[in-house]
């Protein structure tokens, strides 16, 4: 990628309407912000990939708080951090209710982001990281704090935009640009997990994505594995828009057959979801576990949900682009039965770790759309001044 050329096309003054904004939900932002933001990620990584510093910031701090442990996002928020001169705090805890307004103000005092990952609960995920966003946004009205950090979702109950994006800017780097994603056929399908009780995050903040650019889109899973209400509905009105197509099939096979892209991932329904917050809140540990037990005994009934690389053989040309969130539960090296078998997940191993690396640039990029009035004035600068990461 010429990032000379990129950055010419990105927003200038005026023009940049993500400046102090935080990103919280895709389908909060319009498309153009969207590309804005991925190319803004593929101009990062051919900065570095040239051994050029894309270092923004003289100082600062970024801070991240996950409920629990990911280490993939957590690495990934702290390199996208660092790539542009931010020092990392890790706060490793959940905010309780009564401190989230004084303890984000105060993890907010020198910050320039605060990534927050929560999502184990239905329809509160969202709510807390918001809580977070609205808190430090009120405390810079107040005078409190003399900046605004940018509030990042790396995870919520209903979306996960840094992961998405990442996954559109890598389509994009294959298809040779978003534009060419349209009537592309990618296919988004549940598939088993001994684990079985992931958040909706990825699935449904995909779907929400891609339909967006016209893609031709299938979803596929068993009977009772539904997504939340609202994403259905978002995908038909996405898709109606953008030209694409959005449908909703109960075969693996089926929603395989001629595609181009795939996206297998397990992931929890709705339904089970909505029940473990309801336990959650009345302090219902015990009944938590048997409920989370049921789940995945009930899910072996479907442990044919399995890529293979004989189900791999009816996309396109049998070359379909695999996506995933990683880490991917592979069938004979990381459980016994997983998503994927080891012969699927070893031929593309490599691109899904490229696709995973796109992750610290997405998060970059959103902190300096985020805090640059003029991207393209940061990035030209950037490349003007060519400074080397090392000799």
């Amino acid at each position: 990628m010429n990032f000379r050329e990129t950055a010419a096309r990105l927003p200038a003054e005026g023009e940049n309407n993500l400046f102090g904004k935080s990103f919280l939900r895709t389908w909060d932002m319009t498309d153009e912000d969207v590309k804005a933001v991925a190319a803004g990620a593929g101009a990062l990584k051919a900065l570095r990939d040239n051994n050029l510093s894309p270092k923004y910031f003289e100082s600062g701090i970024a801070v991240s708080m996950f409920s629990k442990k990911d280490m993939g996002m957590n690495i990934a928020f702290a390199s996208g951090c660092d790539l542009l001169g931010l020092t990392i705090i890790d706060m490793d805890r959940k905010l309780g209710n009564s401190a989230i307004n004084e303890t984000a103000t105060m993890a907010s005092y020198m910050a320039d982001a605060l990534g927050v990952c929560e999502s184990d609960f239905i329809e509160k995920s969202s709510r807390y990281i918001k809580r977070i966003s609205d808190s430090v946004e009120e405390s810079k009205n107040n005078g409190v704090i003399t900046e605004k950090p940018c509030v990042l979702n790396l995870g919520s109950d209903e979306d996960s935009p840094v992961q998405t994006i990442a996954d559109l800017q890598y389509m994009a780097e294959k298809f040779g640009g978003t534009e060419n994603l349209k009537g592309k056929k990618i296919a988004i399908t549940w598939a088993y997990s001994p684990n079985g009780t992931r958040s909706l995050a990825v699935p449904q903040g995909i779907l929400s994505l891609v339909t967006r650019f016209g893609m031709n889109v299938v979803l596929a899973a068993p009977e009772g594995m539904e997504l939340m209400p609202d994403a259905y509905k978002r995908a038909e009105e996405n898709a109606e828009k953008s030209g694409g197509s959005f449908s909703r099939v109960s075969s693996m096979e089926e929603a395989f057959a001629d595609a181009e892209i795939v996206v297998p991932i397990n992931w929890a329904p709705y339904s089970f979801l909505e029940k473990r917050t309801e336990l959650s809140a009345a302090n219902l540990g015990t009944y938590i576990d048997l409920l989370e037990h049921e789940l995945r005994e009930n899910n072996k009934e479907f442990i044919d949900w399995e890529v293979t690389e004989a189900m791999m053989e009816k996309t396109k040309d049998g070359k379909a682009l695999l996506l995933h969130d990683l880490p991917a539960d592979v069938t004979d090296i990381s459980c016994i039965r997983g998503e994927m078998t080891a012969q699927v997940y070893s031929a593309n191993s490599a691109s899904l770790l490229a696709e995973a690396g796109m992750r610290p640039y997405v998060i970059a990029s959103m902190i300096l759309f985020a805090k640059a009035k003029n991207p393209r004035a940061a990035f030209e600068a950037m490349a003007e001044k060519a400074t080397k990461r090392y000799f």
